[in-house]
């Protein structure tokens, strides 16, 4: 309870911090390969955020992961997130939770990279992330390094494939296509 409180205050915090925000709300699609044991898992998103004055992006995410739709055991999770454009770079923060059927812990997370122009209506982004559990004794440590590639379909919509690479408690790489609708 207490965590879904401290989620709420975050984003109640955020919401008010700033007279002009741009919302959005983001579908996610990927497909996983464990290196270590070759394991498959498949993964759906929703990220609902808006994009705040001075270059803040503060948004909510919620995911599931499973071996295959309707077969194998089900991991979900939770994150508040917050991002720092800074330029071409950003600086970013999470807070989460963790819910398989086996455990359930609270989780956090740095990121870091750079987004750049490619051509007319496509965008890059390179960065890396660190993810650890709040909890000692748990395995969940991993840094992650990603490359996307993004196409504006119209001023609100866009597309986005992403390649990423975890290494640490979890040795996987993953490709996910998402769709974003600005509003």
């Amino acid at each position: 309870m207490k965590f879904t409180q401290a989620i709420a205050a975050a984003l109640l915090v955020a919401a008010t911090s700033t007279a002009f925000a741009t919302g959005y709300a983001t579908y996610e699609y990927s497909e996983e390969e464990n290196r270590a044991t070759s394991a498959n898992n498949i993964a759906n998103a929703v990220v609902v955020g808006f994009k705040a004055a001075e270059g803040w992006d503060y948004s909510l995410k919620t995911n599931t992961s499973q071996t295959a739709l309707g077969s194998g055991s089900i991991s979900s999770g939770l994150e508040v997130r917050a991002r720092k454009s800074l330029g071409a770079f950003y600086l970013g923060g999470r807070l989460g939770e963790r819910i398989t059927s086996a455990t359930h812990f609270s989780t956090y997370a740095i990121d870091a990279g750079v987004k750049f122009p490619l051509a007319a209506g496509f965008t890059g982004d390179v960065g890396g992330r660190y993810r650890n559990a709040f909890v000692g004794g748990k395995t969940y440590e991993t840094t992650r390094a990603h490359a996307t590639v993004a196409y504006a379909l119209t001023k609100q919509d866009s597309v986005a494939v992403r390649f990423s690479r975890s290494y640490g408690d979890e040795e996987k790489d993953a490709w996910r296509l998402s769709y974003t609708r600005s509003f």
